[in-house]
């Protein structure tokens, strides 16, 4: 059914709606209080120049009723995050602000996490840095120690024969006990409480007075990171109120977007988002970048927006938090983060390399780069990790319009019987479009293999065997594993300056790829290790009957289904193969 005809069967009701390109990939998501009337103003009336370039690649629409608007607003949200759209505003999966969280449990500890989780008891955050985060947190656990080991292990910890346990590894502990920790804690993240730095201080001066001068330097820097304050401002609060202050700033085709997180009255951070608008409203992509910031992040007392921005549905989610009101103090922290956003913006504007200042302008400069016929939105790099020929792990990352797509991750534990990494590239490739053969539009616009001949050989004798054609180009490292120079297309060694956008961007890409086949790798090759020993502690199997089991069985699930005999002959020995036979029954 053509755009048109569509139209004409819209439901005047709220929803959610889809605009496909000619590659049935999905470009923009919308809501609409009616979606009849909101869809159709993309088509019925003029536009600037902007709104006219996304309304010319439409080539399909779908939509989604919803029984209200923060229904639509919530399922927004969740179809951003799994198409990432060329025209809507798409926070890298990398925003993760650290966090310390104390458990909810009957005795809690400390943790460190990315991502705030409501399940925790408390949840204290977000910090500027990860290093910033952790040695507060390796602070605390000696200031006011909660549980520190697993627990209930019959024993007094290590950690508890120096204070820095609760003790709940040998003993009961009363919950009056955490219930003064916790509030002390809270207490000094609310800044009621000076007594960490004060003890912090003592133990620097007597270390000056013991001439311990490299341990008050590390504590002096301790004290410095409990200082929230990442950036001196003319605005420093003395209320202890935890806000966030949004606001924007547009000049010609970009819009940055900025958040100021006030801790305890002190900036803890900001957070900076530039796009190149496309004909989007203001006011849908300034709420989308909100609700985005928040699933991930903990929500705070108030959140400062701009009156220009209607605020009526973000109400649905956020009730009295939003504050967009008149007053002294609100007015000043938006004007705050409004020039935090122009100066960003212009200082991205005048100093960026090259003049890209997205990530999208960055892939269209590649695009030329290495002639590809149509934009890279949707590109994968592949790699492979394993040693001495041992848990061999593929992995594949992906990447649509520059911004990481997590979701679309995956690691191919590669057993085959031929060696090398052809091989391995092959099979690998080989998986991935075997099951998507029939859904051209899951495929990449560019294949990325991390190495050079080889592995482009081998990704191209995968896809002809599927009779799919995908542009692939090799990222080809030095002797120090460091990106050095491009195999373009046509497999001619293609140098870019290492200072070049470009190269950043792929160089990035090459590096998570690695990073993230090595830790398939390690995981693999830990829980091997793992199931090693399981069968070690069993009397009379040794490194050798444990080595001949796991070649003919493969698994400890395989194993479990073995009769006394089968195992015998492997094991060759009535008693230790009786031993293994019980000991498999018991293995959960």
């Amino acid at each position: 059914m053509s755009v048109e005809n569509q139209l004409k069967t819209l439901p005047e009701k709220p929803g959610c709606y889809m605009y496909f390109n000619k590659n049935n990939k999905v470009i923009y998501v919308g809501k609409a209080k009616n979606l009849k009337k909101r869809v159709s103003s993309y088509f019925n009336k003029a536009h600037d120049v902007k709104t006219t370039k996304l309304v010319r690649d439409i080539v399909k629409l779908e939509t989604i009723i919803t029984l209200n608007e923060k229904e639509s607003l919530l399922l927004e949200q969740n179809l951003i995050k799994k198409y990432k759209p060329r025209y809507n505003i798409v926070l890298n999966d990398d925003k993760n602000y650290p966090y310390i969280a104390i458990t909810n449990e009957k005795d809690p500890e400390y943790i460190y996490i990315r991502n705030y989780n409501s399940k925790n008891k408390e949840s204290f955050g977000p910090f500027p840095d990860g290093s910033s985060a952790r040695k507060i947190l390796r602070t605390l656990e000696r200031i006011y120690p909660l549980r520190r080991c697993k627990g209930n292990i019959g024993h007094p910890c290590t950690y508890f024969h120096i204070e820095q346990c609760s003790g709940a590894c040998f003993q009961e502990v009363e919950k009056s006990f955490y219930d003064k920790q916790i509030k002390k804690i809270k207490d000094f993240f609310d800044g009621k409480s000076n007594d960490v730095q004060e003890i912090l201080e003592n133990k620097m001066y007597q270390a000056a007075e013991n001439l311990q001068f490299e341990e008050a330097q590390r504590i002096k820097e301790i004290i410095e990171h409990l200082k929230f304050t990442t950036e001196k401002q003319d605005v420093d609060l003395s209320d202890n109120i935890n806000r966030d202050v949004f606001n924007y700033f547009e000049f010609e085709n970009y819009i940055c977007f900025t958040v100021l997180f006030y801790r305890s009255g002190k900036l803890s951070l900001k957070n900076n988002e530039v796009i190149k608008n496309e004909g989007q409203d203001i006011n849908d992509l300034f709420k989308s970048y909100i609700l985005q910031i928040y699933s991930k992040n903990l929500v705070p007392n108030f959140l400062g927006v701009p009156k220009t921005i209607n605020v009526d549905d973000l109400k649905l989610f956020f009730q009295k938090t939003i504050l967009n009101e008149e007053d002294f103090t609100t007015n000043r922290l938006l004007d705050l983060a409004k020039e935090n956003a122009r100066e960003y913006l212009f200082q991205k504007l005048h100093y960026s390399d090259q003049n890209s200042i997205t990530k999208e302008e960055v892939l269209q400069k590649l695009q030329s780069l290495i002639k590809l016929d149509k934009f890279p939105y949707h590109i994968e790099m592949y790699d492979v990790a394993n040693m001495l020929n041992e848990y061999v792990t593929g992995a594949m990352i992906v990447f649509k319009n520059g911004v990481v797509s997590k979701n679309d991750f995956r690691k191919y534990n590669i057993e085959i019987e031929e060696k090398g990494d052809f091989n391995r590239m092959e099979e690998m490739l080989y998986r991935r479009y075997k099951k998507d053969l029939e859904f051209p539009e899951k495929w990449a616009d560019l294949i990325i293999m991390d190495g050079g001949i080889i592995q482009v050989h081998a990704a191209k004798k995968a896809l002809a065997k599927l009779s799919i054609d995908i542009p692939i180009i090799g990222l080809v490292k030095n002797d120090k594993h460091k990106t050095e120079y491009i195999l373009d297309t046509n497999e001619n060694k293609l140098d870019i300056e290492k200072n070049f956008e470009v190269f950043k961007l792929l160089e990035n890409f090459q590096l998570r790829v690695h990073n993230y086949a090595i830790s398939g790798f390690r995981k693999r090759q830990s829980k091997g290790i793992l199931k090693e020993e399981i069968l070690s502690s069993v009397k009379g199997m040794g490194e050798i009957k444990v080595k001949n089991m796991y070649e003919k069985f493969k698994s400890i699930e395989n194993m479990k289904k073995l009769s006394i005999k089968e195992i015998d002959e492997v094991v060759k020995n009535k008693t230790t193969s009786q031993e293994l036979f019980e000991f498999l029954k018991s293995v959960k």
